[in-house]
């Protein structure tokens, strides 16, 4: 067999030049819970080769992912964990208040309460959106199983995380789901991954209904969020 990572031949369990495994299944979702649970105390990965290929070649590092090198590629759900832990040190280390008023005021309302618990759960209702993303992903352009899309999302989401950093400090937006970079970013990402060898055009419309319907998913859980509290 040829080796996925460095193209040598050989009939091993990992490859004797570089120690890739030979045989990596298709992604499950029991397959996400072993590599998410494993990698916890493993960080020591290729982030700056993630942050590398997402900003200028998503489609290398996601179809070589999904193919099965894992050889250098930081974990997807690892890097998503690492890009908010970032994010919330800066939120924590700067302070955009938005001067709303409290509880008590006419300006308490559905909104107020959903972005109260946006901003107190983020991590948890951010780390959720990959299956968000996924099932946008899924819809508009199918090719790989569920759980696959989930996985691409967690590097979509973690890699628009740290993008959103720019949009967090030149236009003082706190709140990912509102902030523009991220969804730029979201946008080169799932064109460059999902766009190759599509009509331009037609490409450029699916990848724009992911987005959309990736918002209104989110907008849709924060409505009923304010709603039930």
């Amino acid at each position: 067999m040829t080796c996925i990572s460095c193209a040598h031949e050989h009939d091993q369990k990992f490859c004797p030049n570089c120690g890739e495994q030979a045989a990596v299944g298709r992604i499950t979702f029991r397959s996400i819970a072993t590599d998410f649970f494993s990698t916890l105390t493993n960080m020591d990965k290729g982030l700056l080769f993630n942050l590398k290929y997402l900003t200028i070649n998503p489609h290398y590092l996601i179809t070589s992912y999904i193919r099965g090198k894992r050889k250098g590629i930081f974990n997807p759900f690892s890097f998503l964990l690492l890009s908010i832990s970032i994010f919330l040190i800066a939120d924590s280390l700067v302070d955009f208040s938005s001067g709303l008023d409290g509880p008590d005021s006419p300006a308490y309302s559905i909104g107020y309460k959903a972005g109260t618990f946006l901003r107190v759960y983020f991590k948890y209702v951010w780390i959720f959106t990959i299956g968000c993303l996924g099932i946008s992903t899924k819809l508009f352009f199918g090719q790989y199983n569920l759980a696959e899309h989930v996985t691409i999302s967690a590097f979509f989401i973690g890699q628009a995380t740290l993008a959103g950093l720019i949009g967090f400090f030149a236009l003082k937006a706190p709140v990912l789901l509102f902030n523009p970079i991220v969804y730029l970013a979201m946008f080169w990402m799932v064109y460059n991954v999902f766009g190759k060898g599509k009509d331009q055009w037609e490409a450029l419309l699916q990848t724009a209904g992911v987005i959309l319907f990736f918002f209104l998913q989110l907008f849709l859980v924060l409505i009923l969020i304010g709603l039930a509290l």
